[in-house]
């Protein structure tokens, strides 16, 4: 992310920004454009995003039970509505080319093939991916598609969970082939975009009793994570039955797991199995 309203002030005052993702990042850049704009008059902004559903970014505002998260989606949405940030949606960004001294953007719409532009600067906030350079001579197992720690992927994974329903999860997880190292963090979750502190808190408690050979405490995993916002369950689609109760129950393929053992059972058909056993 640019230093909007800092360092790199001189680069976007006056002039023409696209902002191209629709997750928290591009938010923060967003609103730091809005306040260079009330400086900077003839600083003009667009937001390009693929999709056309912003709920995430959004959120739920004052219900949400992170206040902070609640405030910044209200705020970016108080951009749009008061025509302060113009908003360009389902627009899927396919070139980048130059006209004049000014950046074009062409892209697919479901009208077809259009371009937008000319701007001056463009901010691409469009993910995340964990810099793996540092474990490369490690024995590390990662999922293949988010390069999370490989056993947390199922948990995580963006298409079935939003970062409220993701199980409690610690060190068994966290763990990789090479003896004593762990990934924990932002980290632990590689491109997945829903991670919360609250979970790093927990991943580090329960790491940190692992190592220090207190497994009955590592495998006590209590995490209560946020239903409301972009964080609420409502928005998987789960189908859970009464009786497919986390960690037993009759066998259900996409009831929500308390672990990877559980996970993996679940989808093998089998009885959902208690995942909190001491070593």
């Amino acid at each position: 992310m640019p230093d909007v309203l800092g360092r790199d002030r001189s680069v976007y005052a006056g002039k023409t920004t696209f902002v191209v993702g629709a997750g928290y990042s591009a938010a923060n850049v967003l609103l730091d454009l809005a306040k260079l704009a009330e400086a900077e008059p003839d600083t003009s902004i667009a937001w390009v995003v693929r999709g056309s559903n912003l709920i995430r970014v959004f959120g739920g505002a004052l219900a949400d039970q992170l206040p902070a998260r609640g405030e910044l989606g209200a705020d970016v949405k108080t951009l749009v509505d008061h025509g302060r940030v113009k908003l360009i949606t389902g627009f899927r960004t396919t070139a980048v080319r130059t006209k004049g001294n000014g950046i074009m953007l062409e892209g697919e719409t479901v009208t077809g093939l259009s371009q937008i532009g000319p701007a001056d600067r463009v901010i691409v906030s469009t993910g995340q991916r964990p810099d793996l350079a540092l474990t490369r001579e490690l024995r590390v197992e990662l999922d293949p598609w988010l390069e999370s720690a490989k056993d947390l992927g199922p948990l995580i994974d963006p298409n079935l969970h939003s970062c409220g329903s993701v199980p409690p999860h610690g060190h068994r997880e966290l763990a990789h082939p090479e003896p004593g190292f762990y990934t924990i963090g932002v980290k632990s979750y590689g491109r997945a975009p829903t991670f919360l502190l609250l979970t790093g808190y927990e991943q580090a408690r329960s790491v940190a009793a692992a190592i220090a050979g207190d497994f009955a405490a590592a495998d006590d995993l209590q995490l209560v994570l946020p239903e409301t916002g972009v964080c609420s369950t409502r928005s998987a689609a789960f189908e859970v039955s009464s009786s497919s109760g986390c960690c037993g129950g009759p066998a259900s393929a996409k009831a929500e797991a308390c672990c990877v053992a559980d996970a993996v059972a679940k989808q093998e058909g089998q009885d959902g199995r208690g995942c909190r056993v001491a070593a």
